[in-house]
């Protein structure tokens, strides 16, 4: 079930492993990146759900100040709406896996489990894993 779909993100819901799948695409835009992540909250709560699949493959370009909104405004509501664990694909550019290590480092992992994955399959597999 799709919840949000735009140029740069992808936000669905996937029953079968009760995930939340992020696919990224490309250059980000603050204020379409700020919709998905709220309709991703919001999934959140209504589907009770815990685990995340950030999809980075082809995330290309974020602005520094969209990256501090989702660290100090969105992750905090979402752990306390009830996330516990995320996986993150790693995207192709290395400096957006710089931008995605950043941005895990500053997530504290007793509140936010969260891993890196080259492949999808093996982050999907690890999130079943969660409770």
């Amino acid at each position: 079930m799709i919840a949000f779909d735009a140029p740069s993100l992808t936000i669905s819901w996937e029953p079968e492993d009760r995930i939340i799948h992020a696919k990224w695409k490309g250059k980000v835009d603050g204020d379409e990146m700020r919709r998905g992540l709220e309709a991703g909250l919001a999934l959140i709560v209504e589907k009770e759900a815990h685990r995340w699949l950030a999809d980075n493959t082809e995330l290309d370009m974020i602005d520094p100040a969209d990256v501090k909104w989702v660290n100090d405004q969105w992750v905090p509501r979402a752990v306390r709406a009830g996330l516990s664990s995320m996986a993150v694909h790693m995207a192709k550019r290395v400096v957006m896996q710089m931008v995605a290590k950043s941005f895990m480092a500053r997530i504290d992992d007793r509140e936010l489990t969260n891993t890196y994955f080259d492949n999808v399959d093996a982050a999907r597999d690890w999130l079943r894993k969660q409770a």
